[in-house]
């Protein structure tokens, strides 16, 4: 009986020697590259490069804040990244954060591998006097970040679509009524406005924007436009840029999204202007060139309701998008804007 137990207890002991951490919290550097593709691979799968991971993980401007890893030995077993984001609190510029990237090597789940490398990440951030970390967590890991990283959530991201073409309907019927669409959405047609595509070379100035009605938003400085858009590896966004080009009435960063079989959606990343008027002017603009390139539609993710507003006023009609989430850090956390409305977000300002 006794060795029985002293067998038992040996099992036990043992089972719990191979399901403890055999992993370590460590902040990555730039020498950390090559461990992390390996690990996205292992996880999402291939289509992301050295250059791109660089980009985002670390080459964040005004102040990096690296991805915070679990390491086995030399192997990368799991990950926790936010992207260091410029951001303007009740007037003042801030230095905050969004959630980006969360992963767990398959052999090293049911670890708490996730909600220790975040809370790890959050202390450096704190240190380092960041006020906040915002995201929009998928459906899997929404729970995590509400339960057991004391995230509250703010709103919800809609998914505002201006359709271009006539769906569901027998083709007698289609061709005529996309014909009435597109001659309606060419209507707003600017001529003068400049179309270019983003480049490295890209150099964006900002329209001196309106005033946002939010407590925060993003910075959305000509540097920060540079980093997110221009330096993206691989990336291929263009500008729609109406007025003077050294002083514009109005700014728009998109993107064309194509899938076989279905036609393009234009995907609006950033909407500034330097009034409503202007601002409602230009998306009236870019809705007539997104006919012109028989577009099926125009898609903008945003929760502002100002920027509603004006959609609506562009025949785009709200669908339900994703959650949006956040905390706060430091002597201040109290002070973080949680409250419905008063963390407002545009396109590019999700990952």
């Amino acid at each position: 009986m006794q060795a029985m137990a002293g067998r038992r207890k040996s099992q036990m002991s043992h089972e719990a020697a191979v399901v403890s951490p055999r992993w370590t919290p460590v902040l990555a550097t730039r020498d950390d590259l090559p461990k992390i593709l390996a690990l996205y691979e292992q996880v999402w799968g291939p289509g992301r490069s050295l250059d791109y991971l660089g980009w985002k993980l670390f080459d964040a401007p005004f102040e990096p804040l690296p991805p915070m890893l679990a390491m086995d030995g030399d192997a990368c077993v799991g990950l926790y990244a936010v992207v260091a984001t410029p951001m303007i609190l009740d007037g003042q510029p801030i230095m905050g954060c969004q959630s980006v990237d969360t992963m767990t090597h398959p052999d090293y789940r049911r670890q708490n591998m996730s909600v220790t490398l975040a809370r790890a990440c959050y202390e450096v951030a704190k240190r380092r006097g960041f006020r906040l970390v915002y995201g929009m967590p998928n459906e899997n890991s929404y729970p995590m970040f509400m339960k057991h990283l004391d995230w509250v959530k703010t709103d919800d991201m809609l998914r505002w679509v201006r359709p271009l073409a006539a769906r569901r309907l027998p083709a007698f019927l289609a061709e005529p009524a996309n014909r009435i669409i597109r001659a309606h959405a060419l209507r707003g047609e600017i001529r003068s406005a400049i179309v270019s595509r983003v480049t490295a070379e890209t150099r964006f100035v900002v329209p001196r924007a309106m005033p946002v009605a939010a407590r925060c938003h993003v910075d959305k400085s000509a540097a920060w436009l540079q980093w997110r858009y221009a330096a993206e590896p691989g990336g291929a966004y263009q500008t729609y840029l109406t007025g003077d080009p050294d002083f514009p009435d109005a700014l728009i960063v998109f993107e064309e999204i194509r899938e076989t079989g279905v036609p393009p959606v234009l995907l609006v990343q950033e909407w500034l202007a330097r009034d409503t008027h202007l601002r409602l002017k230009a998306m009236k603009g870019l809705v007539a060139l997104a006919a012109r390139r028989g577009c099926g539609s125009v898609v903008l993710y945003t929760n502002d309701p100002q920027a509603g507003i004006l959609l609506r006023g562009a025949l785009f009609l709200p669908r339900p998008g994703m959650p949006i989430g956040a905390t706060g850090f430091g002597p201040d956390k109290a002070k973080t804007p949680l409250k419905p409305g008063q963390i407002v977000l545009m396109g590019g300002d999700k990952d």
